[in-house]
């Protein structure tokens, strides 16, 4: 027998469930309330934790103990409505149908899949058997079966696929048959069938307004049992709305399509995306404050997307919250960790290395196993010199021997790969179950001895999953990956399918990501509810965020497996229960509630645009126009929030506190290279930066060479060509080979043939460009001009670096005081029969020595903005070159991407510009001795430290990273 009772929709439904439980089942003489032998069904975890919260609030109140009755949700009731053998878990049945799928003729699959994936290819299997899990549990929903959708079927091409369906699921059912298992869909449709649904206790359905048809048939059988006890369904809505329910409490859809809500202007606020959307919610907030307790004001959200931006708002403004809905752990640092891993193991690249050793358990693991670099900046710096310098690909192939942080980095993949070992090594398939044994031995190893502590020792057992406020996230979110994979270790060994690592490794960080854990709540935390649960909620005030298409009523498409008449069907029927069920629940908020806000925004946490809720439009036409009209047209007037919180002790002017760190006072140098001049022209602030703290930005992001790496690719080339035995030659074919042969030694023992695709093409780039450069050597060549010198340098020393023999230093002396100097010239070049001298420095550009060094003013003057010929000028008596400076050439020879600008081209400044550069090289010297280093308020045109506000890294360079430039 079922009673159907009506408690009205003008109180929250568990708070008059909660009288009807007193009235009905309440404590006796002895003052013992027992609910024991009561089976209350709910819609959600939510409602139940809420009304055990309840029970015992109310015992307490009247100083009572109550023995709480069994609460289930709607999904766990059905098991208890008949026997069964053991229901496979939802992986297994993913397991059984992945496994007939992969049996069955290749040509019976093109009705599934235009192209099968390959024999071996586990993953691809295991996608597509949950595809057909999730295809069974629809259809099973409905109370069908695959030959009933068989018969259903209009075409030849349908009739073709649901044919060869049917057959998958009678070998599907075999393989759970043969391991001892039951589908429980279709263990369900058999109680029905042979008419064995029965309850052992009384049934209480508690606002289970949306349930699916098998559930009813299962209940229908219930109700006409003698052998089962009474159902009683708690229903919020008054008796004058009875026929809108059936017996169970459940919605007859088609008579709500046309209910009015008594939903009022004032109730509805305007936002724009997202995070005016959260500004809205702290309005609101502002105001129910003033009436309301943090217990009495609950936030509701109906798209998840919308819980981070809120709690973010929320946690700046000082206000505490709880996420019911939990955290995944795929948002924690164990899910990103899982997916590092997965995608080391795939890629095997020296990036995918890089990222998961700079998740901060790996790199802890790291620092504790690296003797002589425990602090991770320096591994991690050498690690990141490398991917910026050499480009390297593959983990499992060499490094450039001679390139320093090669041993470093070996040292860190052997070292990874050791803790990984069980995955990499392991080559042969194995059972899942395994591999969940060997991915929690990894866990365990990186975590450390504390991790311990974490493992379930009862993994079925509820007081397991208990939240503990001791833990910190990565701790709650591990316990949840430990319980999550001794279930994987359980699975049926017939079933467990062999699988590859990597495969297995992918599969369960993909479940990992997704498993949730709840917080305990606290009385001083506002609660965060989904829209589903926001009904049976009791809390008197509330604003909900979100009351817009797609979320609410939940856009639905039809499964495109299903016969078309069947899909227009079950579409068309799931759209009219979810706009029934949101409908009634609205109405629930509505009038159970002293106060309600709804927020309709006009675009989604992404980004994408969002029109109001079809609910709306549950009105007049009249009132459902005017509604939102004024919702897309008239702004809500907005407020600012600020947290109730004392004012700093010292006010913090925003401008200053991000803004770059003062140069310290008196901290200078004493020795400045060529290129530094031009820097502290451009800024001397961003000069500072690089010559006095000697920082410079380290980014391992570019897969390329950098325009100075392809410089310095060309450079070293032309180096080693200038000290070869074809310096001087005049053939240009011999030219060519010996700068192509140089180029490619220089890349060989730069980047070796482990390094990215796009470098090796901008090495057959500089290739390109030597073969028009070795026409030009040959004709300067020819000219009678011999290569001197390549690479000679000048600096502030007295020994010279290479000879060992006492020198000259070089520099220049101010007021006094001695200003080293010093640069590397790229080639010096001799002309023996006119006795001509010249200096040359390579640049992979097309550009005039005129054009790089001299600015022209507005006024059609010019400003010097590089120093570095005239520089070299002032160092000629210093290289040993017998002539008089004014009498050498300077120039640039230009290795161009266009072959027309690939030449010598001579710099031709005037007597009065070389003296007004020396006069600006006075002046700078000066003003960096006085430690002026103020930032140009234009900035530069190429900034390196653009992101210097927290936004790079940036690292002390080595003593001799700067030696010549």
């Amino acid at each position: 027998m079922t009673q159907t009772i009506f408690l009205g929709w003008n109180r929250p439904l568990l708070v008059s469930s909660l009288q009807w439980l007193k009235e009905t089942n309440g404590p006796k003489n002895t003052g013992d309330w027992n609910l024991s032998h009561l089976d209350l069904v709910f819609p959600s975890r939510r409602a139940i934790d809420r009304m055990s919260e309840l029970l015992l609030a109310e015992a307490n109140a009247a100083e009572q103990t109550v023995r709480l009755p069994r609460m289930l949700t709607v999904g766990d009731l059905p098991s208890r409505l008949y026997e069964s053998d053991t229901a496979a878990l939802d992986f297994e049945q993913t397991l059984a149908w992945a496994r007939v799928l992969a049996a069955a003729n290749q040509d019976d699959l093109s009705v599934l899949i235009s192209s099968p994936p390959a024999p071996d290819a586990a993953d691809a299997w295991l996608e597509l058997g949950g595809t057909m899990r999730r295809l069974h549990n629809s259809i099973a929903a409905e109370g069908l079966t695959y030959a009933d959708v068989l018969d259903m079927c209009d075409s030849a091409g349908e009739r073709r696929r649901w044919q060869f369906f049917v057959d998958l699921m009678k070998a599907y059912l075999a393989e759970l048959a043969a391991a001892g298992k039951a589908d429980p869909n279709e263990a369900q449709l058999e109680a029905i069938r042979n008419n064995a649904c029965r309850a052992t206790r009384p049934l209480v359905l508690i606002g289970t307004s949306d349930i699916s048809k098998l559930l009813v048939s299962m209940l229908g059988q219930v109700e006409s049992s003698k052998q089962s006890t009474a159902i009683t369904a708690l229903v919020a809505a008054p008796e004058s709305h009875s026929k809108r329910f059936d017996s169970f409490g459940n919605l007859n859809a088609g008579l709500w399509q046309s209910h009015c809500l008594p939903l009022q202007d004032g109730q509805l606020i305007p936002a724009g995306d997202i995070s005016d959307q959260t500004a809205a919610v702290m309005e609101t907030l502002a105001e129910l404050g003033q009436k309301y307790r943090v217990d009495q004001i609950t936030i509701g959200v109906t798209d998840e997307s919308q819980v981070e931006p809120i709690e973010n708002r929320c946690d700046l403004l000082g206000v505490a919250t709880h996420r019911h809905l939990g955290h995944r752990v795929g948002q924690t640092a164990v899910g990103r960790l899982m997916h590092l891993i997965v995608t080391y193991l795939q890629r095997r690249t020296w990036r995918s290395l890089a990222a998961l050793v700079r998740h901060a358990d790996v790199t802890r693991y790291v620092s504790e196993r690296i003797p002589d670099h425990p602090e991770s900046e320096k591994w991690l710096r050498e690690l990141d010199q490398l991917l910026s310098s050499a480009f390297p690909r593959s983990v499992d192939e060499p490094l450039p021997a001679e390139v320093q942080q090669t041993e470093t980095a070996d040292r860190i993949r052997t070292m990874l790969d050791q803790w990984l070992s069980p995955l990499i090594q392991n080559t042969e398939p194995q059972p899942i179950r395994q591999w969940s044994e060997t991915l929690q031995a990894i866990l365990l190893e990186l975590h450390g001895e504390a991790a311990q502590t974490l493992l379930p020792v009862d993994p079925d057992s509820r007081e397991e999953t208990e939240p503990d406020a001791s833990l910190s996230r990565t701790q709650q979110a591990l316990r949840a990956v430990f319980r999550l994979l001794h279930r994987f270790a359980d699975l049926s060994p017939s079933l467990d399918e062999p699988v590859e690592g990597s495969v297995a490794v992918e599969m369960l960080a993909s479940r990992m990501s997704e498993v949730r854990w709840v917080d305990d709540p606290s009385p001083t935390e506002i609660e965060l509810l989904g829209w589903l649960d926001l009904a049976l909620d009791d809390s008197p005030a509330l604003v909900v965020c979100g009351l817009n298409h797609p979320f609410v009523p939940e856009a639905q498409s039809g499964d495109p497996f299903l016969p078309q008449s069947l899909r227009s069907t079950l579409h068309q029927s799931a759209n009219d229960r979810r706009y029934a069920r949101d409908v009634h629940a609205m109405q629930q908020l509505l009038t159970s509630r002293e106060t309600v806000r709804f927020l309709v925004g006009s675009h989604s946490a992404d980004g994408s645009p969002t029109p109001p809720s079809r609910l709306l439009a549950a009105a007049t036409p009249e009132e459902a126009a005017k509604r939102v009209c004024d919702l897309l047209t008239i702004p809500r007037p907005k407020i600012v929030i600020e947290p109730v919180q004392p004012p700093p002790a010292v006010s913090v002017d925003s401008q200053v506190f991000f803004a770059p760190p003062p140069p310290e006072p008196g901290r200078t140098i004493d020795t400045l290279s060529v290129t530094a001049f031009s820097a502290y022209l451009a800024c001397p602030y961003r000069f500072y930066l690089r010559h006095v703290l000697r920082l410079r930005p380290l980014d391992d992001s570019p897969l390329e060479l950098a325009a100075n790496q392809f410089g310095d690719l060309v450079h070293g080339a032309l180096e080693e060509f200038g000290r070869g035995d074809y310096k001087n030659e005049t053939d240009p074919k011999r030219i060519e080979e010996a700068l192509i042969e140089e180029l490619h030694r220089y890349a060989a023992k730069h980047f070796g043939d482990n390094t990215s695709t796009t470098v090796k093409l901008q090495v057959r780039q500089a290739q390109r460009r030597l073969k028009t450069v070795a026409l030009r050597q040959a004709e300067r060549a020819a000219a009678g001009w011999q290569i001197h010198a390549v690479e000679d340098a000048v600096d502030e020393k007295k020994i010279h670096p290479i000879t060992g023999k006492p020198k000259k230093p070089t520099g220049i002396t101010l007021d006094g005081q001695f200003t080293g100097l010093r640069g590397r010239f790229d080639r010096i070049d001799f002309h023996p029969e006119t006795g001509r001298w010249a200096i040359l420095d390579y640049k992979t550009h097309g550009h005039k020595p005129e054009k790089k060094h001299l600015k022209k003013l507005p006024d059609g003057s010019t400003q010097w903005v590089d120093l570095q010929l005239p520089l070299y000028r002032r160092f000629i008596p210093d290289l040993g070159i017998d002539a008089d400076p004014v009498d050498v050439e300077l120039g640039y020879f230009n290795v161009a991407e266009k072959d027309t600008e690939t030449q010598i081209n001579l710099a031709e400044f005037t007597p009065a510009q070389f003296a007004a550069a020396d006069e600006l090289i006075h002046h700078c010297v000066r003003e960096i001795r006085a430690c002026h280093f103020e930032p140009n308020p234009d900035g530069v045109e190429f900034d390196d430290y653009e992101m210097l506000m927290n936004e790079s890294v940036f690292i002390p360079m080595d003593d001799d990273t700067e030696a010549f430039e």
